[in-house]
């Protein structure tokens, strides 16, 4: 007999898997935050329809060969930026890594989802925050290091030609990662599927393979039934988004968990802290060090910290609102430390500035930014996996572009008061999330839709009442 519950099982294969895969996130960490508060535009741009073209290439292509071919634009794009003549070509180098940005950031945490776990999916699918904010952490001190730079081209272009390496070493790895199990039987392909469940579940522990056998049939068991219910629009996943009232529920979550999280703030303090660090006090190098401690406290601390935790609290709602809540507190402080003393000689008041940007992180870092990825990832049912996170993660760029344009002339206008912005969302969003966001901690992907007042077939976690008494917790 084999100890590990149901749903617990990984191994290490599993595990390289996951972390070889989220070199796409440092792919999308670095090429977002590479000059993005010079020039975003263009990325962001550039992401969002990579979004909503991942609503079609996702099941039609596959997840893995979505991640081959951001992983070609992603060279495409950092040799165009590295190598630019003038000003068109770096734009539309910007553009063509914005693709790539797009296309990874939605697939690799669907990816991860898919090939995890259910009791080991926070930890797993939580490799995509990590290795993202791993992305900003070598911006952050490329930024830092090449300020000292005698040779100014050097300054700017070397960061820039960076950005191939991460997605180049993704590329070259790629033939050797498994097809997702789910997405395999979806196309009728279940030879292969049981193949590479198998090989992601195998355990000493489990010689028979029991778990991935039952895993592998509540798979096909649920997309089967999803399949036949889908009968109802006619065979067609876009009808069924667009008429069933649980699928929009669904839409609009992943939406707002995505544009939410991007106006908690986390793109303004990072794109912007060298201003709001200058403002309160810091000169030279002083505030591109300071920003570089920063996202590296998020690297090293909160964000692995963040992932570890989903999988000790069990669950993702009351993780969002304690961030949101955490947010709330730090952002007023610092707009207050900023109303007070910003341009000021008060050291002790500057220095408070400070300390609220760093607080910030550790509620943004480990409660929200592993939280967003791994949740949106659980909501939707394979059949339409690929058309709901692709439209939450055009949320995410949508109001990435709004605060990108907006935030420079916030800060000049109305100075600390832009903050304002994000505290009033926040005061909002937080009883959005404890009315209106289902739990989907613990649960397998099939599992989740009756979180939702769907149909479920389930066989694995039918009998776990330990996981039903834990999400009745949480209602």
């Amino acid at each position: 007999m084999f100890s590990s519950p149901a749903g617990a099982q990984t191994n290490t294969y599993n595990r390289n898997v996951v972390a070889f895969a989220a070199l796409g996130s440092t792919t999308y960490g670095y090429g977002a935050s590479v000059i993005s508060s010079t020039i975003g535009q263009p990325g962001c741009a550039g992401a969002a329809v990579a979004c909503l073209a991942v609503m079609w290439t996702g099941d039609r292509f596959g997840r893995v060969r979505n991640l081959q071919a951001a992983g070609l634009l992603g060279i495409l794009g950092g040799a165009l930026q590295g190598g630019a003549a003038n000003l068109a070509m770096f734009q539309a180098g910007r553009f063509v890594m914005g693709l790539c940005i797009g296309l990874m950031v939605t697939v690799t945490p669907m990816y991860l989802s898919e090939i995890s776990s259910p009791r080991r999916r926070g930890w797993l699918v939580g490799h995509h925050a990590i290795f993202l904010v791993f992305g900003y952490l070598l911006a952050s001190w490329f930024g830092y290091a090449v300020y000292f730079a005698s040779n100014p081209s050097f300054g700017w272009r070397f960061p820039l030609c960076f950005q191939v390496v991460p997605p180049l070493a993704l590329l070259c790895g790629t033939p050797w990662l498994p097809q997702s199990p789910r997405w395999l039987v979806s196309k009728s392909r279940h030879d292969e599927a049981w193949m590479e469940l198998q090989r992601l579940r195998k355990s000493s522990e489990d010689p028979d393979d029991a778990l991935a056998r039952e895993e592998l049939r509540e798979i096909q068991d649920q997309i089967a039934l999803d399949r036949q219910k889908l009968m109802t629009w006619g065979g067609n996943p876009w009808r069924a988004v667009l008429s069933k009232r649980s699928y929009q529920k669904r839409m609009a979550i992943g939406f707002l968990t995505q544009w939410g999280a991007e106006f908690g703030g986390p793109l303004i303090i990072n794109n912007y802290a060298v201003i709001l660090y200058e403002g309160l006090g810091q000169k030279g190098h002083m505030p591109l060090l300071l920003s570089a401690l920063w996202i590296t406290t998020a690297a090293l601390i909160y964000n692995p910290g963040g992932a570890w935790l989903h999988d000790k609290v069990n669950s993702r709602r009351w993780m969002f609102i304690t961030g949101f809540v955490g947010i709330i507190i730090t952002t007023s402080c610092l707009a207050a430390m900023i109303a007070c003393f910003a341009g000021t000689d008060n050291k002790a008041g500057n220095a408070m500035g400070v300390f609220f940007i760093f607080l910030y992180l550790a509620f943004q870092g480990t409660f929200c930014d592993t939280t967003m990825y791994i949740y949106i990832s659980e909501i939707f049912p394979t059949e339409i996996r690929s058309i709901g996170m692709g439209f939450s993660l055009f949320g995410q760029f949508a109001a990435t572009i709004i605060l990108l344009q907006t935030a420079p002339l916030g800060f000049a206008a109305v100075g600390w008061k832009y903050f304002l912005v994000v505290i009033c969302w926040s005061v909002v969003f937080v009883p959005t999330i404890y009315f209106f966001f289902p739990e989907t901690s613990q649960l397998s992907l099939e599992e989740v839709e009756r979180q939702f007042g769907d149909e479920v077939v389930t066989h694995a976690t039918q009998d776990r009442e330990d996981v039903r008494a834990t999400i009745n917790t949480y209602k």
